[in-house]
């Protein structure tokens, strides 16, 4: 004779979609928490170094190339101050990225903890850094009377969201084939420095000979540098983007970028 028993099943057996991101929430909220404390420690500045280490880059290029270049027709200055920590986040966010998941394998035997959080968590560290020592200067020089306020607040926005996508998605990108391939964490410091010259920064696409001009204006970064330059000086420089076809790329890089980071996961667990 058998009894069936309907016993309840228990409270986190089927967790919801909620309580499920709340918890990855607070375990991205752990990690970041302890790649800081790694990185810069509990002595001297501690955590501050997350936003005084790229603000002191920012501030030595301006310095730099303001006594180099003295014949442009924008302030090298402002035009560095403006534009300068748009390179932080593809190209931090890239050194600190590459090889996190080999790095932190032993991490992924904690079961609330996954191979993303550990990219999410890097990549937020890095991209709050570049964004707190942007804003923190980018109000000092306007003090100073280096820069201005934006001409349309919300376009500058928009096209620093923009730069940010970006950067997340080449983050992806660049930390997948690192995961699969050595050759490329060995050349990635090559690559991230040979694509300087095509990032919007150092050279304004107005610059550019008309021949030159649109072929690299398919690149979508420069497109999103573009973009935010036209905010932030409005009719002050000439800008050449096209914003859809830069949307549309940038999300065909996230999506590539999801799946070489999942193929690059499942690489990282079978070994």
């Amino acid at each position: 004779m058998t009894a069936e028993t309907n016993l309840p099943a228990p409270a986190d057996a089927n967790p919801s979609f909620w309580h499920q991101l709340r918890i990855q929430r607070r375990v991205i909220w752990a990690l970041t928490m302890r790649e800081t404390i790694t990185r810069f420690g509990r002595e001297g500045l501690g955590a501050i170094w997350l936003v005084a280490e790229p603000a002191m880059f920012i501030v030595g290029v301006m310095t730099i190339f303001s006594h180099i270049e003295s014949n442009a027709t924008f302030s090298v200055a402002e035009y560095l101050a403006v534009s300068y920590p748009t390179v932080l986040f593809w190209r931090n966010g890239t050194s600190r990225v590459t090889k996190a998941l080999e790095i932190n394998r032993a991490l992924l035997h904690h079961a609330p903890i996954r191979p993303m959080d550990i990219i999410y968590s890097r990549i937020f560290l890095e991209f709050s850094g570049g964004s707190g020592a942007f804003f923190i200067l980018y109000l000092a020089f306007v003090k100073l009377g280096i820069c201005h306020w934006p001409a349309d607040t919300l376009t500058m926005a928009l096209g620093y969201l923009l730069v940010i996508w970006f950067s997340f998605a080449f983050v992806l990108i660049m930390a997948a084939l690192a995961e699969l391939s050595e050759t490329i964490e060995r050349v990635s410091h090559i690559i991230l420095y040979l694509m300087l010259p095509f990032s919007g920064v150092f050279i304004p696409v107005y610059a550019v000979p008309q021949q030159f001009r649109e072929p690299l204006l398919l690149f979508p970064l420069i497109d999103a540098v573009e973009y935010f330059h036209r905010g932030y000086y409005g009719t002050r420089m000439p800008t050449y983007y096209h914003l859809g076809q830069t949307i549309f790329a940038t999300l065909a890089m996230t999506l590539f970028g999801y799946g070489l980071t999942a193929i690059a996961i499942r690489r990282v667990q079978s070994n």
